[in-house]
C-alpha cells in the first residue's frame, strides 16, 4: 500500500468512526492527509470552517480553476505547491463561486443563504463560510463536496457541537448537524462552573467556621 494511502487509512481508523482539462486527474493528492471541517453555530448563522489537507491541494484546485498556468501541471496530473499559490487562488474570481457551489446548507428543506466569510489564510485556516437559515430549530443539513469533483478519493473529516463527527465523501456528501447542542453545551459549562464555584465557596465557609470555633475554644481556655 502506498505511504500516502496508509496516512489516509490511519486517519480514518482513528476517527470515531472542474477536472483538469490539460492533464489527467492526480493520483497522489487524494491519498494524502484528509481535509477537515468544523461545523458550528454563531447566533442564528451556521458556520463551516474548512481546511485543506495539504498545500499541494491548494495548488491543485488553483490549477483546476485556471488560476495557475497550464505548465505547472506535471505529466501525471500532480501540481506541486509554490509560494504564492494560495494568494493566486484566494484572489481568483472563480474561487468564491466554487466554494458556494460545493458547500451548502439547508434547514427543513429550505436552502440557507451562504457567503464566503474568510479566505485570508488558506494554508493554516482554510476557508470560512457562513449561512443564514430560516428561523427555527432542528438539524441543519450541510453538504460538502469540495475537491471530490476533482477526484472521488478526497475526504473531509468534520466535527460539530457535542462531539458530533462525520466523514464527507464523494458518495456521501451530506450530513445533518444538531446545532442546538452548542447552546446546550454552553449551558452545561456555565452550570458546571457555578457548581464548582459554589463548592469552593462552601468549602471556604466551612473552613472559616472551623477556624473561628478553634479560636473561640483557645480564648476560653486562656
Amino acid at each position: 500500500m502506498p505511504p500516502r494511502l496508509l496516512v489516509l487509512a490511519a486517519a480514518l481508523a482513528v476517527w470515531p468512526v472542474l477536472s483538469l482539462a490539460s492533464a489527467p486527474a492526480a493520483d497522489a493528492h487524494p491519498f494524502g492527509p484528509p481535509q477537515t471541517a468544523e461545523v458550528s453555530a454563531d447566533g442564528d448563522r451556521v458556520v463551516v470552517q474548512w481546511r485543506f489537507g495539504a498545500t499541494d491541494d491548494i495548488s491543485y484546485l488553483a490549477a483546476a480553476l485556471g488560476a495557475l498556468p497550464p505548465e505547472r501541471v506535471l505529466l501525471d496530473g500532480v501540481v506541486l505547491y509554490e509560494d504564492g499559490d494560495d494568494e493566486r487562488l484566494r484572489t481568483d474570481a472563480a474561487f468564491d463561486d466554487y466554494l458556494l457551489q460545493h458547500v451548502t446548507a439547508t434547514r427543513a428543506g429550505e436552502p440557507c443563504t451562504g457567503e464566503v466569510a474568510g479566505t485570508d489564510d488558506l494554508v493554516d485556516q482554510g476557508v470560512r463560510l457562513g449561512f443564514a437559515c430560516a428561523a427555527g430549530s432542528g438539524a441543519v443539513d450541510v453538504t460538502i463536496d469540495l475537491l471530490t469533483d476533482l477526484h472521488p478519493a478526497y475526504r473531509t473529516l468534520a466535527t460539530g457541537p457535542g462531539g458530533q463527527r462525520a466523514v464527507y465523501a464523494a458518495d456521501d456528501p451530506r450530513h445533518a448537524w444538531d446545532l442546538d447542542l452548542a447552546a446546550a453545551g454552553g449551558d452545561d459549562l456555565r452550570t458546571s462552573a457555578v457548581l464548582q464555584l459554589g463548592g469552593v465557596l462552601g468549602g471556604l465557609a466551612v473552613l472559616g467556621a472551623l477556624v473561628a470555633a478553634g479560636l473561640a475554644r483557645h480564648r476560653r481556655r486562656a
